[in-house]
């Protein structure tokens, strides 16, 4: 089952100027005073040599441009350096410059931080319905979820939201309401299936489960105790009976927007807190789309419960490659309240991301907790 489940999130998952930098400051200059100033036009302006990455010299060149040549140490810069470089590969990519870029404000040359905490998924099915968690603990996320709230600027609560006949469904599977390619039926739960192409999407691998939050069911509800406001954004994913959706981003093969990038940018949104059910699922999957996205992300473990203990390694793996953070409730919590509504010049701003270095380093410590954590797992 494991591998079954890690393969299918897997699946899930210009022109150059003869003088290298010349007239870049200009150009830089002229988009933002046409607030048109986008990550891709400066990429494709700075990457000099055409090799896909921000060398130091290209990405330094950039700085001085977009900050007006704001003094800044050699050692500053080379902090800055290693914060914006969130895989540490010694270069700046796309995505990373995305993320800085998501912070920097052109007409004060500050940096301004806004922190959103992704809920995703803490319902009663998932916590002691028909995918019950036999995790005695799992419940215990929920006030750690209900504290990290007072640090956050926006708060995202994300539902699976199906409906009764979805493809995600092994009831679905053996009653023939989803047109299944191999392998023959019947089928039990956990079973890696093949669903047949149709009109709106090509053939695909999905794990099918017992039949979980269907739309306005108990099951589909947040566990009552997890506070929920009327001015949290909210995300209803795998809606459409023929596709799944793990991410709270995009469906499974990203053929729909689920909405939440949308609703991220029109609140300003720089850094997501993930946090719910399952670390290895679709706190993964929504986490690393983030990151993809240019969003700083961070993965509260404390706060989060995996399906399979076994894919906690390969899941921090995953992370750690995309320069996504892992941190405790208390790490998150002094992290937030750092950026909390702060505009910050360059130097300041490296100056904090060097005093939150240590919390943000990828913990190797998995929670305390017994092996019936492993969530979801078929009886023999």
């Amino acid at each position: 089952m494991a591998a079954a489940l890690a393969d299918a999130i897997a699946k899930i998952l210009v022109d150059k100027p003869a003088n290298p930098f010349a007239a870049m400051s200009d150009f830089l200059q002229q988009r933002a005073d046409e607030h048109s100033i986008s990550p891709e036009s400066v990429f494709a302006k700075y990457d000099v040599n055409g090799d896909g990455v921000l060398q130091t010299d290209e990405w330094n060149r950039v700085v001085s441009d977009l900050s007006g040549g704001q003094a800044m140490t050699e050692e500053q810069s080379k902090a800055l350096m290693e914060v914006v470089d969130s895989d540490q590969n010694g270069t700046v990519g796309l995505v990373e410059l995305k993320s800085f870029m998501r912070m920097w404000r052109t007409p004060t040359k500050t940096m301004r931080t806004k922190s959103a905490l992704i809920i995703i998924d803490v319902q009663n099915d998932f916590i002691s319905g028909t995918l019950g968690n036999s995790d005695p603990t799992t419940k215990s996320i929920v006030p750690l979820i209900n504290e990290l709230r007072e640090a956050m600027d926006v708060v995202v609560v994300s539902y699976d939201w199906h409906p009764h006949d979805h493809c995600s469904f092994v009831e679905s599977a053996n009653a023939g309401a989803t047109p299944i390619k191999s392998p023959p039926n019947p089928y039990d739960p956990f079973t890696l299936v093949t669903l047949e192409a149709d009109a709106t999407r090509p053939e695909h691998q999905q794990l099918v489960y017992a039949r979980h939050c269907v739309q306005g069911s108990w099951g589909s509800e947040c566990h009552p105790d997890l506070v929920v406001k009327e001015s949290d954004g909210k995300i209803y994913k795998g809606q459409k009976p023929n596709i799944d959706s793990y991410s709270a981003f995009y469906d499974n093969l990203k053929v729909n927007d689920c909405g939440l990038r949308a609703l991220l940018e029109a609140e300003g949104v720089t850094h997501c807190y993930c946090v719910g059910l399952c670390f290895d699922i679709c706190v993964k999957c929504t986490a690393l789309h983030g990151a993809e996205l240019g969003f700083q992300v961070v993965v509260v473990e404390d706060a989060c419960r995996p399906l399979m203990l076994s894919e906690v390694a390969p899941t921090k793996a995953a992370f750690a490659a995309a320069g996504v953070k892992v941190a405790s409730t208390a790490e998150a919590i002094a992290m937030a309240k750092a950026t909390q509504g702060k505009e910050l010049s360059l130097a300041e701003y490296v100056a904090m991301a060097q005093s939150m270095k240590g919390a943000q380093k990828l913990s190797n410590v998995t929670i305390d907790q017994p092996e019936a954590r492993a969530m979801f797992v078929k009886p023999e």
